[in-house]
């Protein structure tokens, strides 16, 4: 495939034949080292986005978030006029309480578990708030390895010295210059940073006048009626751009010398996958850029080619089979929730316990109350019988404040995982409904015909549709394609059926069996809920004992990650980038800007225009 420019862009098009035997005799590694100096692989998840060189051990991770500042009628807020907590990031987490009937089916979920871990003393004690008896004030020298973030725009507000100006004489005039400096800069209205990305956004003080938002939410696009699909991607573009330049030392200029990998994930539909490789191309300007999934990015990450890929990021799980490189699509399941859910889930069990310091905490609503949970989760969280406890230091910062460090006991730590099997036991509703319903993704499809093949293609519907079938498949005339209800439902069944039970139905949906022995001996867990302790032998026997009886499987097995689960998507499209695969598969920058079609092949990949239509129209029907 010639490029539009008659160049190759590097990482994608065929080398010289002596050039391709030189790289077939390299090892993987050596392979990785010399060709993934040019190939730069972006994972996108909802917490947090990895992006890195794929000659690199491991990508940059950062917070898949940022702070804009707040404007009211167009006009810069005053700091003065925010709350002391809460400003950043308020109801980014949600805090709406549970329904009646979802308060009793948790409790008796929660005595269910309680009585399948073996706790004992777990109802020993009657629910209520935390208490700060424990309390230590720390002083603000003792509090290292931590920084609020700098809001104001130093850049514009420094003094700027002509390049040619001569070296003053006089002390007096130097002395008399600095202080007329000193009292435009006191008189000098403040100035903030137009937008905050990444960590930095998580320390904004919460009496700055900043927003939070995260441009992705639940695997999807956050795409509602008051982040439009136009933020949402400018978001992202911001983000990826200040990761590439500051982390990664990629700046704008060196881009077209790069190919790009986007590992996507598989909850993303084509539309938002467009919006995507938009972004990449059009607005980062790199070379060229080819899609992944992340259930096939995961199986290659790990060094296989046949698996059950289990994704257990911090909002939503998603699973499929990949046989041979090959994602089977009618395996693909999801379930609405994840780390994040398991971190609140912690958070519930310690108020119930009376363990947790409520009086400067707030981990719904600050975003540094909540990473501060999170850790606590990834280190003490784990899926053991018995009584399990553990005692932390827990730091409340607030701007202009000592730390307080609270010296807490972690009580029944192990019952929070247990919501992977036992959604009803995770505060579900307390996140912001989705922002548009889930729906099955054609990915045997992700491109529009050219508008030939679309044509005969409307012809044989136009005939088809006479005789109550479309492309072979029965239609109702009475029926609604936007019967959501169905859908709804249909969902929530796989949520109420919890992790085992999915990974089983996803399975056994083939109907060979000896793929299904083979599916069944190859799990692979990956993702940042995969470190939980226990995790694995956990899901080998929950998912044995959920096979029906009657299945001729006896052996269940999850596959050991080779590296971190949560960096195994991203090495995986590093490993797939620099291999001779799927050469036609790479989108020039050029081609891209001249229509979004694929050269070689005739076809455009899909519109996305409906996207803000959708969100309006999901809005308005849950009004």
């Amino acid at each position: 495939m010639a490029n539009a420019g008659g160049s190759a862009p590097r990482g994608a098009l065929p080398q010289p034949t002596s050039q391709q035997d030189y790289y077939k005799s390299l090892m993987p590694s050596q392979l990785l080292a010399e060709r993934g100096e040019e190939i730069v692989v972006i994972n996108p998840g909802s917490a947090n986005v990895r992006i890195g060189l794929a000659s690199a051990k491991a990508p940059v991770s950062v917070p898949h978030c940022i702070a804009h500042q707040l404007r009211i009628n167009g006009n810069e807020q005053d700091a003065a006029e925010l709350p002391k907590k809460g400003a950043v990031g308020e109801g980014w987490f949600g805090t709406s309480s549970l329904t009646a009937s979802r308060v009793d089916e948790r409790e008796d979920t929660l005595e269910l578990v309680v009585s399948q871990l073996k706790i004992r003393s777990f109802f020993s004690e009657k629910a209520g708030a935390g208490n700060s008896d424990n309390c230590e004030l720390l002083p603000k020298e003792r509090d290292t390895g931590f920084e609020w973030t700098n809001v104001e725009d130093t850049v514009s507000g420094e003094r700027s010295t002509p390049r040619f100006q001569k070296p003053s004489t006089s002390n007096a005039r130097a002395d008399d210059a600095d202080d007329d400096f000193s009292k435009q800069k006191l008189d000098r209205p403040k100035t903030y940073r137009k937008y905050i990305c990444g960590d930095e956004a998580l320390k904004i003080p919460a009496s700055q006048p900043f927003t939070l938002s995260r441009p992705m939410c639940r695997g999807r696009l956050n795409i509602s009626n008051k982040y439009s699909m136009q933020q949402v991607c400018d978001d992202i573009y911001r983000i990826w751009d200040y990761i590439l330049t500051e982390k990664c030392q990629i700046g704008s200029k060196l881009r077209p010398r790069f190919s790009a990998v986007l590992v996507v994930p598989d909850t993303l539909d084509n539309r938002e996958v467009k919006e995507l490789l938009s972004v990449v191309l059009r607005d980062l300007h790199f070379h060229s850029a080819v899609v992944i999934q992340e259930c096939i990015a995961a199986t290659f990450g790990n060094g296989f080619s046949s698996g059950c890929i289990v994704n257990m990021g911090a909002q939503v799980i998603s699973g499929m089979c990949v046989e041979e490189g090959v994602a089977i699509s009618s395996t693909r399941f999801l379930l609405p929730y994840g780390g994040d859910d398991i971190t609140r889930c912690l958070l519930w069990v310690q108020q119930r316990k009376k363990t947790w310091p409520l009086a400067d905490t707030d981990p719904l609503r600050d975003p540094l109350d909540f990473q501060t949970l999170e850790k606590l989760k990834e280190t003490h969280c784990l899926l053991l019988e018995g009584e399990q406890h553990t005692t932390v230091d827990i730091k409340c910062r607030m701007a202009g404040e000592p730390t307080r460090v609270y010296t807490v006991v972690l009580s029944s730590v192990n019952v929070p995982p247990m919501g992977l099997f036992y959604p009803s036991l995770l505060p579900l509703e307390q996140f912001s409904p989705l922002p548009r319903p889930w729906y099955h993704i054609d990915y045997e499809d992700t491109t529009e015909d050219s508008f030939s093949e679309a044509g005969r293609r409307l012809e044989t519907n136009e005939a088809g549709a006479a005789n109550g079938s479309v492309n072979g498949n029965s239609i109702n005339n009475d029926s609604d394609p936007y019967d959501f209800e169905d859908k709804e439902k249909k969902d929530m069944e796989e949520v109420s059926s919890g992790l085992a039970q999915a990974i089983v139905k996803s399975i056994l949906s083939l109907g060979r069996v000896d793929i299904q022995k083979k599916l069944f001996a190859s799990i692979q867990l990956v993702g940042g809920v995969g470190l939980t302790k226990g995790l694995v032998d956990a899901v080998e026997d929950r998912v044995l004992h959920a096979i029906p009886v009657n299945e001729a499987v006896d052996t269940v097995e999850v596959l050991s990650n080779r590296m971190a689960p949560m960096n195994i998507m991203w090495k995986g499209g590093a490993v797939l980038a620099v291999l001779d695969f799927g050469r036609d598969s790479w989108v020039q920058y050029e081609d891209w800007l001249d229509g979004m079609v694929m050269v070689g092949s005739g076809r455009k990949y899909k519109d996305s225009n409906t996207l803000q239509a959708q969100a309006f129209w999901y809005n308005a029907m849950l009004d």
